[in-house]
């Protein structure tokens, strides 16, 4: 009786958390199938991402990992966790939109970088210690400054204001106000997987983790005029303007004073969002 108990109760909160993943998954479902990726395909993927996944569970409980423990524990058979497990766990590769992106968050918002005003100065590419290539040593030096600045001229974010024959005295400013690239879908698919899964990995480790609680709140309000909801927008981004300049100067701060000390081996990403349309169905 016991042991009948605790199965209902283990496939409720499976089914719950299986209602909850496909109410996720419908807006990504809409965009692979946007983008051409079919199910067969997509389901192929998933079970690379079981199998990977199901490594870091095992490993972090200390348990035992062989074929057998990742089959029971994916439902993936034996054959194909086999095959998977010959085939190696390759190192995933740098992300090269992340100095990218670094760079263009502390010239946006840095006051070195920045006028009294608070908009982004025209730098020199070359000389002086508020420099494009001084921002750019300051973020990574993995990176050569002009390989990250033909990527921001490329996504449009970038661009010459003064150009010099032989280049010593170019001046470069920025033309966008936020990181939205324009061009280049793979960029915008990197800011969706970088965004939406530290979101979503927040979420769960509040779910399962046992750890203090992380940020991961929102507000929701229905039966708005559209009027209502474009005040609302606008309301948004003036609070998330002040919330990123504050982060981000202190952010820089303690970036600056923890890097290359024992233990500096954390990573952060603070959002926030807005959503509107239609009232949900009932």
């Amino acid at each position: 009786m016991e042991s009948s108990r605790l199965q209902t109760m283990s496939e409720s909160r499976a089914d719950l958390a299986l209602a909850a993943a496909l109410a996720l998954l419908a807006p990504l479902v809409e965009l692979l199938l946007h983008e051409g990726v079919t199910y067969p395909r997509f389901a192929n993927a998933l079970k690379k991402a079981f199998l990977d996944s199901a490594l870091k569970i095992l490993e972090a409980s200390s348990a035992r990992v062989n074929d057998s423990s990742v089959s029971t524990l994916t439902g993936v058979h034996r054959k194909d966790v086999r095959e998977w497990r010959s085939v190696g766990q390759p190192r995933p590769q740098a992300k090269t939109l992340g100095a990218v992106m670094e760079i263009f968050t502390r010239w946006a918002n840095d006051p070195e970088y920045c006028d009294q005003q608070g908009r982004p100065k025209v730098l020199n590419r070359v000389g002086g210690p508020v420099s494009f290539e001084a921002l750019a040593a300051s973020v990574s030096n993995d990176v050569h400054p002009r390989t990250v600045l033909r990527e921001l001229i490329r996504l449009g974010i970038a661009r010459h204001v003064d150009a010099s024959s032989d280049e010593s005295g170019d001046k470069i400013g920025l033309c966008a106000d936020a990181f939205v690239p324009k061009k280049g879908a793979a960029e915008m698919l990197q800011l969706l997987s970088d965004n939406v899964g530290d979101h979503l990995a927040a979420a769960v480790q509040n779910l399962v983790g046992n750890g203090a609680p992380m940020l991961e709140q929102s507000v929701f309000a229905d039966n708005l005029r559209p009027e209502s909801a474009a005040s609302l927008s606008i309301l948004a981004r003036q609070i998330w303007s002040k919330a990123v300049h504050d982060i981000v100067h202190e952010a820089t701060l303690r970036s600056d004073h923890d890097r290359g000390l024992d233990g500096a081996d954390q990573r952060i990403r603070v959002g926030m969002y807005f959503y509107h349309g239609p009232n949900s169905q009932p």
